[in-house]
């Protein structure tokens, strides 16, 4: 592992003046809106006037001034929205805006019902309640430097015996530029009350806000791991995020120097690569509450699923299946957009690609992988000598070269996501090149190929490969509903600001496995060497 160690001097400065960048940066004003619904005339909560009480002490604590709201009329709950968002637009700092109570869906669109809502028929939602879209409206136009956004309202039969409405719990909303929005449980879902002072959801949150330094991202994670757990997989918060710089709660070490960093990704790889075999669920979930964000969380997450669902757990997922959602601009955009389940491989399928050098648009590569068989969490493809894990991620080239377990392709993706990949190539000669990204979910888009048109997640990676100091850019397009194989790879590498290598790799020809409970096809040998295998060229390398 002592290349883990060997950073170029160029990576080393280019960490280091980020650092001095943050340590630079200014502090931020923190502001808050809290409210606490209970005393509903019909439906009535115990927990919400607590929940927002702790909320408000809690961010405090944290720094920020708080606006506290109790069992709010529908008047006084807009008044303090406009309020609000005069104060963020003043001071452009951050903004947290906290509900707890009853909040509904109504045509795709979300509502926050004030205790003195008195609902007979659809047409009184909108007079009686808050439409999501002031708040989000107050913070857009306050463009101040980030917001966050957490709802536990999503209580059951919100509007008593005498009227009820065909969907549960809230409708998704993806969060604009600058914000993170959270929900205690998943869109079209409900949450529950709690049995002690708190509710499930706003406890948990209490507790995780409280550890220094914590990303907030990382604070959200660790909640919906206990909430999943503590309510067996009935109630399993949602966020969605486009945040685009860091914050913490309280202050702490969350930064590391880049020794400390190596180090880590060597334990965490060492541990994972013993755990990723285990069959208890309580090892992975202290694995994942330890490294929330790691390099092998998103690997972590897939097998507690597996776990889980093995021992009967039953959880909710997102509903999503209006014809048409409302997105934060007011537009609509497909169901399809956002209702993805993951497709596996499967044997015999097979994947041709054509490789394209960007430099002078020449095809330079044709791969023909079929799927032989698939074997615990890792795919062998044509002859064998090709593996990668469930998602894609190479494990072994023909030529020998191996990789230890990363995250660049994975199970679950969701627009605005960001997660970290990193890993060890060894080449035949017994060398080993460390390569490291970070990716996000940067759009989700329709796109043609001669394989066909799919509506795809578009993945953008940046990094460097951490053995020469190259950078590294990424740009990836996946349709894992459809196909587990990704559709389009771009590859740039860079030295000095300077491009030194690019290619295009691109799916050409898809074909299915003939039928379910057919024999697998003959191994195929690829037409030429490269292509799919994009980690082996650039390990070699600038990347």
């Amino acid at each position: 592992m002592n290349t883990l160690r060997r950073l170029s001097f160029a990576t080393v400065l280019l960490i280091f003046a980020g650092a001095l960048a943050h340590a630079a940066e200014p502090a931020l004003t923190r502001h808050a809106l809290v409210v606490g619904n209970s005393k509903y005339k019909e439906s009535p909560l115990e927990n919400p006037v607590n929940d927002a009480k702790a909320m408000a002490e809690r961010l405090k604590q944290a720094g920020f001034s708080v606006t506290l709201k109790l069992d709010v009329s529908r008047r006084e709950f807009s008044d303090a929205i406009r309020d609000f968002g005069a104060v963020l637009a003043k001071t452009k700092g951050v903004g947290l805006f906290y509900f707890a109570g009853h909040g509904l869906q109504l045509n795709w669109r979300n509502f926050l019902v004030p205790v003195t809502a008195h609902i007979r028929s659809k047409a009184d939602i909108q007079t009686q309640t808050i439409d999501m879209g002031l708040l989000m409206d107050a913070m857009g136009q306050a463009r101040n430097a980030f917001n966050i956004v957490i709802l536990d309202a999503c209580r059951n039969n919100p509007l008593g015996p005498d009227f009820r409405i065909d969907d549960r719990g809230l409708s998704q909303l993806d969060a604009p530029i600058g914000t993170l929005l959270a929900y205690a449980t998943a869109p079209g879902n409900l949450a529950a009350d709690g049995s002690g002072s708190h509710g499930l959801y706003t406890g948990n949150l209490l507790k995780e806000m409280q550890v220094p330094g914590a990303a907030v991202e990382d604070v959200f994670k660790r909640v919906r791991l206990a909430v999943r757990r503590g309510s067996q997989g009935a109630q399993i918060p949602w966020e969605s995020t486009s945040l685009e710089s860091d914050f913490s709660f309280l202050g702490g070490n969350a930064r590391q120097d880049t020794s400390a960093a190596a180090k880590e990704f060597e334990a965490d790889l060492a541990v994972w690569q013993k755990l990723r075999s285990v069959e208890s669920p309580d090892k992975i979930e202290a694995f994942i509450r330890q490294r929330p964000s790691g390099k092998f969380s998103e690997l972590a997450q897939y097998r507690l699923d597996e776990l889980l669902r093995a021992k009967g757990e039953k959880a909710v997922r997102p509903v999503t299946s209006a014809p048409e959602i409302c997105t934060p601009d007011g537009k609509s955009a497909p169901a399809a957009a956002y209702t993805l389940p993951s497709a596996p491989y499967r044997a015999g399928e097979k994947y041709v690609y054509r490789t394209i050098n960007v430099l002078n648009q020449t095809e330079t590569a044709r791969t023909s992988d079929t799927v032989a068989k698939i074997v615990d969490d890792e795919v062998q493809f044509n002859d064998g000598k090709k593996v990668t894990d469930l998602f894609g991620n190479l494990v072994r080239a023909p030529d020998g070269r191996k990789w230890t377990p990363y995250q660049f392709f994975i199970n679950d993706y969701q627009l605005g996501k960001h997660w970290p990949a990193q890993f060890l190539v060894t080449l035949p000669n017994g060398k080993q090149v460390n390569m490291s990204f970070n990716l996000r979910v940067a759009a989700r888009e329709r796109i043609t190929l001669p394989s066909g048109t799919f509506d795809a997640w578009r993945i953008e990676a940046r990094g460097a490969n951490l053995t020469n100091g190259a950078s590294l850019e990424r740009t990836a397009w996946v349709a894992p509903d459809r196909v587990r194989g990704f559709l389009v790879l771009e590859s740039v590498t860079r030295r000095d600001g300077e491009v030194v290598e690019g290619e295009r790799v691109e799916l050409v020809e898809y074909e299915p496995p003939k039928a379910a409970s057919a024999q697998v096809s003959p191994p195929q040998t690829p037409e030429k060497k490269g292509g799919a295998d994009f980690e082996s060229k650039y390990s070699t390398s600038g990347g």
